[in-house]
């Protein structure tokens, strides 16, 4: 029988996943720095793709242990495919 994910495992792996789908990080860092520019017309397209990363967060939140432990392993195996080329 597997344990369920505990409440800090499942926050590390949701945003393992956004990390490895949207790179949210770098959306937060420029949004934190510049908020100017984060709210202007030029930076449209980004606060689009936030706002699709914010809502991958919900969805992701919903799902089971099984779901996001497969996404975790999916992004693994990616990534070490991306690094046999």
């Amino acid at each position: 029988m597997k344990t369920a994910l505990s409440v800090r495992s499942r926050r590390h792996a949701i945003t393992t996943i956004l990390e490895a789908r949207f790179s949210v990080r770098a959306f937060e860092q420029v949004r934190r720095e510049n908020p100017g520019f984060w709210g202007s017309a030029r930076n449209r397209m980004a606060r689009g793709i936030y706002g699709e990363a914010m809502r991958a967060k919900q969805r992701l939140g919903g799902m089971g242990d099984e779901q996001l432990e497969a996404e975790l392993l999916d992004i693994a195996s990616r990534r070490l495919e991306a690094r046999a080329r």
